[in-house]
């Protein structure tokens, strides 16, 4: 999806010439199979939620894909009216505004008007590609944005605690008449693998172990276990939970079949 094409016409058909060159790629890989999302995006929305209740090794890990790929990403939280549920979120979110990433607050079902004017703040003019967990409230923006696009949604289930799948491709909408603006709606993901990054390169895209890279004794140091290492004595300032997530993040690169 995002692909730019030279074509033709032939009759009352149209004939694709060439695909160019792509200026962004952001995809997926494990170690079964690589799943490719979107190509010439600006930026990503990560779209979590009060409730579900949003995993932050999922939330990471798309950061990482976004930082790895050049493309910007920010950070939605939807469900504004479960206020106990939606303060916990926030605080879970505020190491990542430190880091500097834009967290927009959005209540889609209570405050449309609201919802509407501060996500067209951040899409207009950009080519925006959606990602994030089912039950979060994708195809809510998507009904909210486009009139008349009628994307399904679906209640949060119960039982499992997360989101019944309703989008099953991944769709382009434009945002306004000069086609100049996108958003682009991908089904949840209950995974993200990584695989195609190095386990030496991690450091680089995660914003908070970034900024105390050059400060280490060894200049091939992973972070982890070396004396001397910036990043570790940093640990006060990055936190516990960050910090585990690099570590897991770095074994599971590390481990992957060449």
């Amino acid at each position: 999806m995002g692909d730019q094409v030279l074509w033709s016409v032939s009759g009352d058909e149209g004939v694709v010439e060439s695909v160019l060159e792509r200026r962004s790629l952001l995809y997926r890989q494990d170690e079964l199979r690589t799943k490719l999302f979107a190509a010439n995006i600006d930026q990503i929305l990560v779209l979590v939620a009060a409730d579900p209740e949003f995993s932050e090794s999922q939330l990471a890990r798309a950061l990482v894909a976004a930082e790895a790929a050049h493309i910007r990403p920010l950070i939605g939280l939807n469900k504004l009216d479960l206020a106990e549920n939606f303060q916990r979120a926030r605080q879970r979110l505020q190491p990542y505004q430190d880091m500097g990433y834009q967290v927009i607050e959005l209540g889609m079902k209570t405050s449309e008007a609201t919802a509407k004017a501060r996500l067209l703040d951040v899409l207009l003019g950009h080519q925006t590609l959606v990602l994030g967990p089912s039950g979060t409230g994708k195809s809510t923006m998507i009904n909210l944005l486009i009139p008349g696009a009628l994307a399904s949604t679906n209640e949060v289930s119960r039982a499992l605690h997360s989101g019944k799948h309703t989008t099953t491709s991944t769709t382009l909408y434009w945002l306004d008449a000069q086609r100049q603006s996108a958003l682009i709606d991908s089904p949840g993901f209950q995974s993200f693998g990584l695989h195609h990054l190095r386990a030496e390169d991690l450091s680089r895209f995660m914003p908070d172990i970034n900024r105390h890279l050059g400060h280490c004794r060894f200049y091939n140091c992973s972070h982890r276990h070396e004396p001397g290492c910036g990043v570790v004595a940093q640990l006060p300032s990055i936190g516990q939970s960050r910090y585990r997530i690099y570590n897991e993040l770095f074994d599971e690169l590390a481990s992957k079949s060449p």
